[in-house]
């Protein structure tokens, strides 16, 4: 017998020996079934003061959403639905609608949030129940220590210190003025973001002299005491961190009494020019303003309504006039559910293909955030986040120009002003 008859037999024995032991091996286990649906839960104000702003929040959930499935084919198949519910600017509303949807079937994986209150009120419980929490309202005490909210914009102090950028780079450097800068915000846990001790401090490195703090109820239409007092101590800019009718109300005190300068590099001795945070570089609150909105400044991560040349600007557009959606519903709270939303659909992919459907839970979509590095949704913001800084690092400064708000930097990288303790 052959050297090569012997080998082949060989192979023919190990074989036999073999397909016996093949044979009982356990069958693969099915895949974990999809489930019919994904669910984004979220509630906010729709009869309450920020009720303006909700509600295009909600449209822009509803129209994305229709869009998305129809056009996307769901999240690898899966349609998305979402669930709201109105909480009317009510702290304990927003508590009884988060202990609501904690007991949905299936359990909650996201829920987002537009409101400051809720958001520092339900820091402890989304990491307790583990529900992640894209959120809207970006404060300090919400988003550190570092839990499950994730903030959907850069936050309210270190999107200030961009503009303070912005007026001790530019502004200051073409006017040749030193920057005098008032703080006239809400008196609420919002508006007072700014009100910390990191952008004073990072306003005086930068050389902008902040000469007057003070605040006006969420209600109060008229600060022409408080815009004297600024008169008084000699400011040239005037901030705040307010939203909707907010800005307005500044600018049409400052108006009456003589003092609103609309044009960017006038340097009219006893003149302000306005500057808003991340929410009154709104559409809404140019609407609201009319006119006297013409001229503010202040840092915005979103695309506007007045960029069609951006992917998510140009779907919302067809989107919206195929909807026939007023022109109030046209700002940018509906273009920001676009890229958030978009966002959260491209985690949970993501993290469904990695850990399974059947264990999808807030822990792993969190996961997934942390891994965003300058992920642009549609073109309409970016994100970039980490595990010890849970906000968005870039934005760019906006401004008002006859009703339009126009991009007058490309996109910069936020000074980062969280506490000192939160930084490694």
């Amino acid at each position: 017998m052959t050297k090569r008859n012997i080998s082949t037999i060989a192979l023919v024995i190990v074989a036999l020996m073999l397909t016996p032991v093949l044979g009982c091996a356990k069958p693969a286990p099915p895949p974990v079934a999809k489930p019919d649906k994904f669910i984004i839960h979220h509630f906010g104000d729709l009869s309450g003061p920020y009720a303006g702003i909700t509600a295009p929040l909600v449209t822009g959930f509803t129209d994305f959403v229709a869009w998305f499935n129809a056009e996307r084919g769901g999240i690898d198949g899966v349609p998305v639905d979402h669930m709201f519910r109105d909480t009317g600017g009510k702290l304990d509303a927003a508590l009884a609608a988060y202990a609501a949807f904690k007991e949905s079937k299936p359990y909650p994986v996201v829920t987002l949030i537009y409101g400051s209150a809720e958001a520092e009120a339900l820091k402890e419980r989304f990491v307790e129940d583990n529900i992640f929490c894209f959120s809207n309202s970006p404060g300090v005490k919400s988003l550190y220590p570092v839990g499950n909210e994730f903030s959907t914009i850069p936050g309210y102090s270190d999107s200030m210190g961009a503009t303070i950028d912005w007026l001790a780079d530019v502004w200051a450097k073409k006017t040749g003025q030193k920057v005098k800068l008032a703080i006239l915000t809400w008196d609420n846990p919002y508006g007072k973001a700014i009100m910390v001790e990191e952008t004073r401090n990072y306003a005086q490195n930068k050389g902008v002299e902040i000469v007057y703090e003070g605040v006006f109820g969420l209600r109060d239409l008229d600060v022409s005491t408080q815009m004297t007092a600024i008169k008084a101590a000699g400011a040239n800019w005037v901030y705040d961190n307010t939203l909707a009718h907010g800005p307005g109300v500044i600018h049409k005190s400052a108006a009456a009494l003589g003092m609103l300068n609309q044009d960017l590099y006038d340097t009219t001795p006893g003149k302000v020019h306005r500057a808003s945070g991340p929410w009154g570089m709104d559409e809404s609150a140019v609407m609201l303003a009319g006119a006297l909105a013409d001229g503010v400044v202040g840092p915005r991560s979103y695309a506007s309504w007045s960029m069609p040349d951006v992917e998510g600007v140009a779907l919302a557009i067809a989107t919206a006039d195929k909807n026939n959606r007023a022109p109030k519903e046209r700002v940018m709270g509906y273009l920001a559910v676009w890229g958030q939303i978009y966002t959260v659909c491209y985690c949970v992919e993501k993290a469904a293909r990695e850990v399974g459907w059947d264990k999808l839970d807030g822990a792993a979509l969190k996961n997934q955030f942390i891994k965003l590095k300058e992920y642009s949704p549609l073109g309409l913001t970016k994100y970039t986040y980490a595990a010890d800084k849970p906000e968005p690092r870039e934005t760019r400064i906006f401004n008002v120009q006859e009703g339009k708000l126009l991009p007058v930097t490309d996109w910069v990288t936020c000074p980062d002003l969280r506490p000192a303790e939160y930084k490694k």
